[in-house]
Order: C-alpha cells, then sequence, then structure tokens
C-alpha cells in the first residue's frame, strides 16, 4: 500500500525526523491508516505487531514545544513512557531533542506529532514494504520519500537483498517515486485492493548490498536534504536491535 504526497516547496531545515515506532504511537499510527487506507479491514493491531520479530516501523515525528497542560488540549498521542526500559532509553534522547519527563517538570506536557509511518515485514533475502502513508495534511513537504529513503535504510542494515513493495496501477504518482529509488515493476496481482477490486503493480528495487545501489541512495538522499533539509534518521533502538 501507499499513499505518498506531490512536492511542491522546499525549506532550509526539515521539521521532521525518523524513528521506530513505539507503542504510545500505536493510536495515531492507526489514525494515519483509516486515512490513507479507509477500506482496509481489519485494521493492522500496530501495537501487537511491535512484538512481532519479522516487523518493523518507522515513524516521521515533529517534537512538540514545550506547552503547559493547561493551555494544551489532550493529545492523542502520548509519549511519556510507563516501561522503565522505555523510559531510560527515552530519557537519553528527550535533552536531544528537546522534551523532557513530566518528573522533570510536572507542568509541562510532552509528546511526538506523528505525519507519517512506514511498515516493513522481513522474509529470508527481503525487505518487504507493507504500508507507507503521510497524513493528508502533511503532504508535499517531502515527508513520503523521506520515510522511503529510511525504510530502504534500515533494510540495508538489516542485510535485506532487496526491498519489494505493491501499488496501485492507477497511482502513476507513487509510482515514480518508487521509479526514482531503483523500483521496477516485475508483476502484479490482480484484484488486490478491495474497495474497487483494483490490481497492484509488484515493484523490487536491484540488489540493494551492491555498492553502486548504495552510492545512488546516498545521492538521491542527498539531493532530498538540499531541497528539503537535512533530517535526522534513526533506524533502530537498543531494545529493537537491528
Amino acid at each position: 500500500m501507499s499513499a505518498v504526497e506531490q512536492e511542491p516547496v522546499a525549506t532550509e531545515y526539515m521539521a521532521y525526523s525518523l524513528r521506530p515506532m513505539l507503542p504510545d504511537d500505536s493510536k495515531a499510527v492507526a489514525e494515519i491508516e483509516m486515512e490513507a487506507f479507509p477500506t482496509t479491514w481489519p485494521p493492522t493491531p500496530f501495537r501487537k505487531e511491535l512484538s512481532n520479530r519479522l516487523a518493523r516501523y518507522l515513524v516521521c515525528y515533529v517534537p512538540t514545544e514545550e506547552i503547559a497542560e493547561a493551555e494544551q488540549p489532550e493529545p492523542s498521542v502520548d509519549i511519556t513512557p510507563n516501561d522503565s526500559m522505555l523510559k531510560r532509553l527515552l530519557q537519553g534522547v528527550w535533552p536531544r531533542i528537546g522534551l523532557r519527563s513530566r518528573r522533570d517538570d510536572p507542568q509541562a506536557i510532552r509528546w511526538d506529532v506523528i505525519p507519517g509511518f512506514v511498515g516493513m515485514w522481513f522474509m529470508a533475502d527481503e525487505a518487504h514494504v507493507t504500508a507507507i502513508a503521510v497524513r493528508e495534511f502533511y503532504q508535499g513537504r517531502g515527508i513520503g520519500e523521506l520515510l522511503l529513503i529510511g525504510c530502504i535504510e534500515l533494510a540495508i542494515l538489516r542485510n535485506a537483498d532487496v526491498v519489494t513493495l505493491e501499488v496501485r496501477i492507477s497511482n502513476t504518482l507513487a509510482q515514480t517515486l518508487y521509479k526514482k529509488y531503483g523500483f521496477e515493476i516485475v508483476g502484479s496481482r490482480k484484484r488486490y485492493y478491495s474497495d474497487n477490486n483494483e490490481d497492484a503493480f509488484i515493484m523490487t528495487t536491484g540488489k540493494i548490498q551492491e555498492p553502486e545501489y548504495q552510492r545512488m541512495l546516498q545521492d538521491k538522499a542527498a539531493l532530498h536534504a538540499d531541497r528539503w533539509g537535512a533530517s535526522e534518521r534513526a533506524l533502530t533502538t537498543p531494545s529493537l536491535g537491528v
């Protein structure tokens, strides 16, 4: 599945970063899935998926500024960790991205805005993109391409040989983006999309461990940074490993 955006105006610094999905992100990610793929049924159990050793999810996030709790409506997602190990992990990240725990300041509330996500399954030597989506409000800011860059980089880290995905035959915009990163149409799946029985193209990269492919990826990522600004891409956490 794919819901990627057009790319109008550049900005000097990109406000968006990538990190692995956390349990408390599951509500926001479910909302994005519902907006981008309203006919998906049953909905993906994202919190359960985080314990699946074959699956990995990255979210695009925007750290919010510190706001007094009384001045801010209750957020849809609160990333204040409940797990002690996760808390120790995030306490190392909070100062770097401008977040603090409520223990440090009980009057402050912290959470990340989640504009998009990408999901992947790793099977044998293949990384399969199960979904990539960006909230409609945030489309046109280079986020879809950022998510694609991140998932390919994660596939390389996990020693996958290729990355594959399905895309609607009518979604030529997404196909153009995927071709930019070396995906080629290698087949189709008949009546793949249940909402209108549309066929899907199967698209696959070349060998992503090859130096030539990695040079291409590096060049494309640099062009993305030139247009949208440099981005921070944290692809793994100690608790997940690679």
